[in-house]
């Protein structure tokens, strides 16, 4: 692939916003179509399926009257780019990459909602997902989309790497308390537990109604593909090489996703400083709400919406700062985040149509 050298797209601005989506059949891409639909600054103009190709998109998603008649289309990445001007790419990693650069090269930005542009480096990419980077060029020219976090770099990129759904969880949460020193940066200890959605639309036993009814299972361990992109970031934010020992599991729902985190606290935070401490950092986001000491989050609290709920703890006896988080895998974690970035880079309130 040749490099993307930095095309001008557009500026962001109209009534409405042309918008396409790459790969809208899958659980993501039909999330994005719902709230899309029904986004007051946006029009959506195409959406992507090989497999769907042709069919009617209410009647195979029961999406709203926006989009009747619409149908889905299997395009490529030259025709799609002539439909719209900002782009979300609901693909499996390695295949985002096909339609990412022919879009930035055509003037459009990207929000990418894949893995393929999340990490800085092509070997821990290949390490991670067992392959090679399809374009390692690309990777200095996105941003780690996370808004609370990197919002202030956005207007530099067209190209937007959503971050995935375990990270997200777990580090709006730990990144404010390494960054101020609160938390020793070796022996983190997470265990993540997931809505089955997480996996997308797998024809795999594994995933299947009577493997996981009634039933709980950790999996992909202990090197899951997303441990790469939290011990880059939090490293940043750590300002030291982290290595974090991660555990997800898949537990009997549909949707939403609870992290539970245990890190050694220093000698002189107490539980009320390390709570001022995230409720001051995200204070002024509709996103995140740090609940308080009595409190703690639960998934039904946050299935359906674009919240991260956050509560924490001092286990005196250990010495270690529990925090436990919830978030809707297939809305903060992935749909309802990329909005959130889209109406970020389109000068709108970040709340705007979630």
């Amino acid at each position: 692939m040749s490099e993307y050298v930095g095309a001008v797209c557009p500026a962001v601005m109209s009534d409405t916003v042309k918008v396409g989506v790459v790969g809208a059949s899958g659980y993501t891409g039909e999330e994005l179509l719902r709230i899309l639909s029904r986004h007051p600054a946006v029009e959506v103009t195409t959406m992507t399926s090989r497999q769907l190709a042709g069919q009617d998109v209410r009647k195979i998603s029961g999406i709203g009257a926006h989009l009747h008649g619409m149908t889905f289309e299997d395009l490529r990445p030259s025709e799609v780019a002539q439909r719209a001007e900002v782009f979300f790419l609901a693909l499996p990693h390695g295949v985002a990459a096909e339609y990412a650069l022919p879009l930035l090269q055509a003037g459009k930005k990207v929000i990418d909602l894949s893995a393929d542009f999340r990490l800085n480096d092509a070997a821990v990419y290949q390490e991670f997902y067992g392959m090679e980077h399809p374009a390692p060029e690309m990777l200095a020219q996105a941003v780690y989309a996370l808004p609370e976090l990197h919002r202030d770099d956005f207007s530099k990129f067209d190209l937007f790497a959503c971050p995935g759904c375990y990270p997200t969880s777990i580090n709006l949460p730990l990144a404010p308390l390494l960054q101020a020193g609160f938390i020793e940066s070796e022996g983190i200890v997470i265990n993540s537990l997931s809505g089955v959605s997480g996996a997308g639309k797998q024809a795999d036993l594994m995933y299947s109604f009577c493997e996981r009814d009634n039933n709980a299972a950790a999996y992909s361990w202990p090197k899951h593909r997303h441990l790469a992109e939290m011990e880059q970031e939090l490293s940043v934010h750590a300002g030291k090489m982290l290595v974090l020992t991660f555990t997800p599991h898949l537990l009997p729902v549909v949707r939403g996703m609870l992290s539970t985190i245990s890190a050694r606290l220093k000698a002189d935070v107490t539980e009320e400083k390390a709570r001022e401490l995230l409720e001051n950092t995200y204070a002024q986001e509709a996103f995140v709400q740090v609940l308080p000491a009595d409190e703690t989050p639960e998934i039904k609290h946050v299935v359906g919406s674009n919240q991260c709920l956050i509560a924490v703890r001092v286990d005196t006896r250990a010495g270690r700062l529990q925090v436990v988080s919830v978030i809707d895998n297939l809305l903060k974690g992935a749909s309802g985040q990329a909005v959130q970035v889209f109406n970020a880079i389109s000068g709108l309130d970040e709340s705007t149509g979630l």
